[in-house]
């Protein structure tokens, strides 16, 4: 089975609805650079498609939830269908300097299992 991964920035984290495209400017194709905006274009959609049916939490349910169990900065979240149904990963730096990973539940929200990154 093949597992969709969907990366958020932290800055979409926030709400942003623009995309944020790292490491392409001047070091590729223009034609590159329009085929990784669709795709991620396409990916947003998917995503946006997904919650909108409810068949999944919300990505601000989720953080919320997350940083009830650790507190500070969200670095990282991705969204991924595998066997089990869809799942929420995200990655938290807390007050300490340790970065946490989360995988939640992406239709209940419930806390499937985390670990202190080293």
């Amino acid at each position: 089975m093949d597992i969709k991964v969907i990366v958020f920035s932290a800055i979409a984290l926030a709400g942003t609805a623009g995309l944020l495209l790292t490491g392409l400017g001047g070091s590729g194709s223009e034609h590159r650079e329009d085929d990784a905006e669709g795709h991620e274009e396409r990916e947003h959609a998917a995503v946006r498609s997904i919650g909108q049916a409810g068949d999944i939490l919300s990505l601000e349910q989720i953080l919320q939830t997350a940083r009830q169990q650790h507190a500070g900065r969200v670095l990282e979240t991705e969204l991924e269908e595998g066997r089990g149904g869809m799942v929420y990963e995200v990655e938290i730096l807390d007050a300490n300097g340790e970065v946490w990973e989360m995988k939640f539940d992406a239709r209940s929200g419930e806390l499937l299992g985390e670990e202190q990154e080293d």
